[in-house]
């Protein structure tokens, strides 16, 4: 394989939201959620977010759990990931955690030939920066070069578009996703995979692996059958 193994992991409410409809800081889950974030960041070489996730969380991108990270260093892995981020406008505040938090293996911008050259110039100051396409980025040439640079498994945090643009281009190998006991609604309100959505006859198919439940939680684990 010429990429590394993809997987997504994402928490939703039972009625399939992220968050509210004001794109509030999502806090319907327990802290055991936040433990199996962090075992899977410890199983990762890298993870990448978008740039709305950004913008909207500016989530801290490193293993947090001390156990987590005696699992990662007994893995053979550094403590800190390497930390991506997917924008085409390029247009993302350089003084966020992304760019400054110390716990990151290194940073990479991946926008595109055409976002403006002031926008890349001042990101290329805070982190490497890699142009793939025109438009929107090449997913799957930034997946390429990442395995070359040594990522076996890519863990990718949302948010749902480009979950989607990971989907569409069957890029993903597995999906991990907590249902929390609640609802949010709104027509609005985010869900986990946005896009414009499969045609009924191009849907993807997926085989559930595990499913556990804790407390009221329910942990799953998917993998997306080829085409």
């Amino acid at each position: 394989m010429s990429r590394p193994f993809v997987y997504v992991n994402m928490a939703m409410t039972a009625d399939g939201k992220i968050t509210s409809s004001a794109r509030e800081y999502p806090k319907f889950t327990t802290p055991h959620d936040r433990r199996t974030m962090d075992r899977l960041r410890a199983e990762a070489d890298a993870v990448l977010v978008g740039a709305g996730t950004l913008r909207a969380d500016d989530p801290p991108l490193h293993v947090r759990d001390p156990e987590m990270l005696r699992r990662r260093a007994a893995l053979g892995k550094p403590a800190g990931l390497l930390n991506v981020l997917v924008t085409a406008s390029a247009s993302v505040d350089p003084d966020s955690g992304f760019f400054t938090h110390p716990a990151s293996a290194g940073r990479i911008v991946a926008t595109v030939d055409d976002a403006p050259p002031e926008f890349l110039a001042r990101l290329a100051e805070r982190a490497e920066v890699w142009t793939l396409g025109s438009g929107s980025v090449d997913l799957a040439v930034l997946c390429r070069r990442l395995h070359a640079r040594g990522v076996a498994r890519l863990l990718v945090e949302g948010g749902g578009e480009l979950n989607w643009g990971f989907f569409r281009e069957g890029l993903v190998d597995e999906i991990y996703l907590t249902i929390a006991p609640a609802l949010l609604g709104g027509r609005q309100a985010p869900t986990w995979l946005e896009g414009d959505g499969f045609a009924m006859g191009e849907r993807r198919a997926l085989e559930l692996l595990e499913v556990d439940r804790v407390g009221h939680e329910l942990y799953t684990r998917w993998r997306v059958v080829p085409r």
